[in-house]
C-alpha cells in the first residue's frame, strides 16, 4: 500500500511530499515499526525490490519536495542544516538560506508523524530516522537534541560534516565532552571510497563547496564514531568499501532495512 500527501513548505521552493509505504505483512500486535526516511523521493526510487514483502518490513514515511528533481538541493540546504552555535544567520555554498534544521525536526514531529501514523498502526516505541548527506547531518543533529526522543534509533549516513567550515562538527565534539549523548542508538555509516572518488565539479559557483569538503581530515567519521562510543552511544560506525558519498546511500538505505528483519525492529 502506498499513500501520498503534500504539505506547504516556504518559498521559493517546492511543497513537501510525503509518501507512506506500508508493508505486505499483517501488522503485529504493537504496530509496525517505522521508518522515517530524508530525501523521500529517492528514498523511493533505491528501494530494494519486495522490500516491503520481507520479514519485519517496517512502514516507511519518505519524506521529500514535490519536484521531478532527485535531489531538491535548495530546499534540503534549507531545510536539513543546523544553525550557526551563535545563532547567526546561515547560508549554503551557493549562498542560498540554510540553518533550518529545528524548524523542519518541529514539521517531521508535530505534523508529518501524527498524520502519516493515523494512516497505518505503528509502534511509537520502534521509530527510527535516517537521512544521507545533508540529511545525515540532520539526523546526527536530532539525535543530540532533546526533541530526539521521539525516535529510538538514528542512522546518519556520510554525514556533511564539513558543513559550515565545519562549525557544528568541533560544536558536536565540545558537547559530547562535556557529557551529550543520543537520546537513542545512533549508527554511522560510509562510503569507504567517499574522499577518493569524490567528485569535482567545474565552476566558481562550487569551489566554496570543494575548499570545505577537501579540508574536513579523512579520519573524522571514525573519530566521531569513537567520541559517541565514549559517550555511551550504543551504535556504531559502518563502511561500505569501495562506494562513493553517491553509493552510500543506497547501501546505507539497504543495510538499514536488513535491520529490520527478524529483530522487531
Amino acid at each position: 500500500m502506498r499513500e501520498d500527501f503534500n504539505l506547504p513548505a516556504p518559498k521559493p521552493g517546492a511543497d513537501y511530499l510525503i509518501t507512506v509505504l506500508r508493508p505486505e505483512a499483517p501488522p503485529p500486535p504493537e504496530g509496525y515499526p517505522v521508518l522515517y526516511a530524508l530525501d523521500g523521493r529517492a528514498v523511493v526510487e533505491q528501494l530494494p525490490e519486495g522490500a516491503m514483502a520481507r520479514p519485519g518490513a517496517p512502514v516507511i514515511v519518505a519524506i521529500g519536495y514535490d519536484t521531478e528533481r532527485r535531489f531538491a538541493s535548495a530546499e534540503r540546504a534549507r531545510d536539513y542544516t543546523p544553525p550557526d552555535p551563535d545563532g547567526r544567520a546561515v547560508y549554503d555554498t551557493h549562498g542560498r538560506p540554510a540553518g533550518g534544521a529545528a524548524v523542519f525536526h518541529d514539521l517531521i514531529t508535530g505534523v508529518i508523524l501524527p498524520r502519516a501514523e493515523a494512516l497505518v498502526p505503528v509502534d511509537p516505541a520502534r521509530r527510527t530516522l535516517w537521512g544521507h548527506s545533508f540529511g545525515g547531518l540532520f539526523v546526527l543533529r536530532s539525535a543530540l537534541q532533546p526533541e530526539g526522543a521521539w525516535f529510538s534509533h538514528f542512522v546518519s549516513a556520510s554525514p556533511s560534516l564539513w558543513w559550515d567550515d565545519m562549525r557544528y562538527r568541533f560544536a558536536v565534539h565540545a558537547a559530547l565532552a562535556l557529557g551529550a549523548r543520543p537520546s537513542a542508538p545512533l549508527d554511522l555509516h560510509l562510503g569507504g571510497a567517499e574522499r577518493e572518488r569524490a567528485s569535482l565539479p567545474p565552476g566558481e559557483d562550487v569551489k566554496p563547496f570543494i575548499r570545505m569538503r577537501a579540508a574536513l581530515p579523512p579520519d573524522s567519521h571514525a573519530e566521531l564514531a569513537a567520541d559517541l562510543a565514549r559517550a555511551g552511544n550504543p551504535g556504531g560506525l559502518t563502511v561500505f568499501p569501495g562506494l562513493s558519498h553517491g553509493e552510500a546511500f543506497g547501501a546505507s538505505l539497504r543495510e538499514t532495512l536488513r535491520g529490520f528483519a527478524g529483530t522487531g525492529g
